[in-house]
């Protein structure tokens, strides 16, 4: 009887557990293998060959030859059958160049710093300010999909096929406002409450593991409007998790290259007075400022006190965009700091300091950061002889791989590798100088790829990475000219394009990256 029993109990686990096996996902390796089994073969392959590990349906016919003839189509490789082996090779190039540009749907105009992901990579690239776009990806993500995004409209796909394409016009579809889009906040939210609820979830939103980062660098100097100096440097980011001091965060200069700089030198006054202010505000070199971003840095560096300090910022609702079906909300904020006069910043008729913060409705995670500083009357004519000028103006974007958000690029200026301003009158009392011309600097950092995976991971060792007080204007590397053939940077705007003429007309930037570089030195 007792038997009886245990049978009654056996017999529907394994029932139960048969089923469960039955309707586990199967992959194409699986497919294989089980062939290979059944030819009594050893199965031989790449582990490059991403699409083995997709799942699949796959159907068995009689025929092994038309069953590896459809393995072979929908996986796009060559299956080859000896007596001893089942062999997978891929049929696809090392490399495909995507190459296009990204418009309105309806009105045809360029979307500039569109998003562009192959998630299944982790990498991908932004479009220039032209909404053109060029770039490289491993052959193995032939068939993976590439995401296009836009604040205010549509995601757009498409597929990356097996060969390179270099005319493809991605049209993305805007999402306009309708009566029924009017978005009310809940009674008695305020804009700053939406900032604090974004804040609250930057521990959930963004990674706490280790995630490595390949990164495009590129910093514009100009004498007046003239070009003046170009350095590029490509990138390897170790970035510990959002929950770790940003000191964690290890960066390795893969490959920098720097051209001659026509600048009008800082005097050695400026140069200390430079260093001294470096030292009490933070790291000096520029390529860890650039990577230094809002929502990493929220906590400890005082620049970013928008999303902490609540009693020195005003904030207003200014509406909301479309990121695909998702509302975002667009939140203004104001430097409002009380003056020992008794006037709040926001008051003043000289300057403002502001931006805005993009946050997910459904998330809560944020998107993007804007901020500018602006001059008004006398100020604004003492730094650039107009009415109304902007000193400096910033945009921090993030995406989203896997679930978690990280640094997409961030662009902004930045000081100049020599004299902020050159005057007419260099003698005179500083309140009667007068602006002859400006040096100006900006910045764009691309991140390019992220990695997640610890073991697909180039571990940076500690003697590996940059230091913090290393000025990299200077510090002289080595050359490699055919690193960059294959090195994917952003696609040069042409506004960079006649920068790359002015800066050649002396001699060629191949030239002077060669006379810039540690190569020359020892020849």
């Amino acid at each position: 009887m007792k038997i009886i029993f245990l049978l009654f109990i056996i017999i529907p686990i394994v029932t139960i557990t048969g089923n469960a096996q039955t309707g586990s996902k199967t992959t194409y390796l699986n497919v294989l293998e089980e062939i290979a089994v059944k030819e009594h073969l050893e199965l031989s392959y790449s582990p490059d060959l991403v699409s083995l590990s997709d799942s699949t349906d796959f159907s068995f016919s009689a025929n092994i030859d038309s069953c590896l003839a459809q393995l072979q189509n929908l996986l796009n490789s060559k299956i080859t059958q000896t007596n001893t082996h089942l062999i997978i090779t891929s049929k696809i190039p090392a490399f495909i160049h995507l190459q296009g540009k990204v418009v309105d749907a309806e009105t045809g105009e360029f979307l500039p710093y569109a998003n562009i992901l192959i998630e299944k990579a982790g990498t991908g690239t932004i479009t220039n300010t032209n909404g053109e776009f060029d770039f490289k990806i491993q052959g193995r993500f032939a068939g993976s999909l590439a995401l296009f995004s836009f604040l205010g409209y549509e995601h757009n796909k498409i597929n990356i096929t097996n060969s390179d394409d270099e005319s493809l016009v991605i049209k993305m579809q805007p999402r306009p406002y309708t009566l029924s889009d009017i978005y009310v906040l809940p009674s008695g939210t305020e804009a700053v409450d939406i900032v604090k609820r974004a804040v609250k979830n930057i521990k959930r939103n963004y990674a706490h593991t280790t995630s490595q980062m390949e990164a495009f660098y590129r910093n514009t100097n100009y004498r007046d409007t003239v070009a003046s100096q170009l350095i590029e440097a490509a990138l390897l980011i170790e970035d510990k998790g959002i929950n770790k001091p940003t000191e964690t965060t290890r960066i390795q200069i893969q490959e920098i290259r720097r051209s001659t700089n026509y600048l009008v030198p800082r005097s050695k006054k400026e140069e200390g007075f430079i260093t001294a202010m470096d030292k009490y505000f933070g790291h000096r070199n520029m390529i860890y400022k650039s990577y230094s971003n809002a929502v990493r840095s929220y906590r400890s560096d005082w620049w970013y006190s928008p999303l902490t300090d609540y009693e020195n910022f005003l904030y207003e609702f200014a509406g909301f965009e479309w990121l695909d079906s998702i509302k975002v909300y667009k939140i203004k904020f104001i430097y409002n700091v009380l003056w020992p006069d008794g006037t709040r910043a926001s008051e003043s008729k000289n300057s403002e300091s502001a931006g805005y913060i993009y946050i997910n409705s459904k998330d809560w995670a944020i998107l993007k950061i804007e901020s500018w500083l602006k001059f008004f009357g006398e100020h604004s004519k003492k730094f650039s002889g107009k009415e109304e000028s902007i000193l400096s103006k910033s945009e921090t974007t993030y995406q989203k791989i896997n679930g978690k958000y990280f640094l997409k690029y961030k662009r902004g200026t930045t000081s100049p590798n020599g004299k902020f301003m050159i005057y007419k009158n260099p003698e005179a009392l500083e309140n009667e100088k007068i602006v002859k011309e400006r040096q100006l600097a900006g910045y764009v950092l691309l991140i390019s790829k992220v990695v997640t995976n610890k073991k697909e991971m180039d571990k940076i060792r500690y003697r590996e990475k940059l230091d913090r007080e290393e000025n990299s204007y200077k510090t002289v590397y080595p050359y490699h000219p055919e690193f960059w053939k294959d090195f994917n940077i952003l696609k040069e705007n042409p506004l960079e394009e006649k920068f790359i003429q002015e800066m050649e007309w002396e001699k060629s930037l191949d030239i002077q990256f060669e006379e810039n570089s540690s190569n020359h030195a020892e020849n």
